[in-house]
């Protein structure tokens, strides 16, 4: 038996094996993803937040930089304001339309909390119960999202004021 023959066939045989491997064949492309809007986070200019219980936040870029303008005339926290405008590229994981009579069961009859970011208002809703991913509503369209932004949206007007700058 020769095994130079042998060797260099299971060799061959590895290779081919390490090449179906890599190109998958058959395998389904993965599912495409998309951000939560259409916006990023440098092209928003102005943040409202505001809820049922009368919180209402409002800071605007001005010359450059981040100020809260209600309920203070303050600067703003300037790495508060950038992680809370990740939201604007996060994954949506799902995006569906529903009609008008179900937004109660997904928390938004009437929502909780109302993120405004320039002109394109997010209404934040319930958790989903199986992967406690948040409901959010743009528009006629409910997306699934990580709950990772919800402190930032429950944060009162204090903790977007920058620091040295309290009231």
């Amino acid at each position: 038996m020769n095994y130079k023959a042998v060797n260099l066939g299971l060799f061959g045989l590895v290779l081919l094996l390490a090449l179906v491997a890599y190109l998958e064949p058959g395998m389904k492309p993965a599912i495409d993803t998309f951000p939560l809007t259409n916006l990023t986070p440098e092209e928003v200019d102005y943040i409202r937040i505001s809820d049922q219980r009368g919180r209402d936040l409002v800071m605007e870029r001005q010359q450059g930089s981040w100020h809260m303008t209600r309920p203070y005339k303050k600067p703003a926290n300037e790495q508060r304001i950038r992680q809370l405008l990740d939201i604007t590229t996060t994954r949506s994981f799902s995006r569906f339309a529903i009609p008008e009579l179900q937004w109660a069961e997904f928390g938004l009859d009437p929502p909780p909390i109302q993120l405004q970011l320039n002109e394109t208002r997010l209404e934040i809703g319930g958790n989903e119960p199986i992967q406690f991913r948040r409901y959010v509503r743009i528009g006629d369209q409910l997306h699934l999202i990580n709950n990772g932004f919800h402190h930032h949206l429950m944060a009162q007007a204090d903790d977007f004021v920058r620091k040295t700058e309290m009231p």
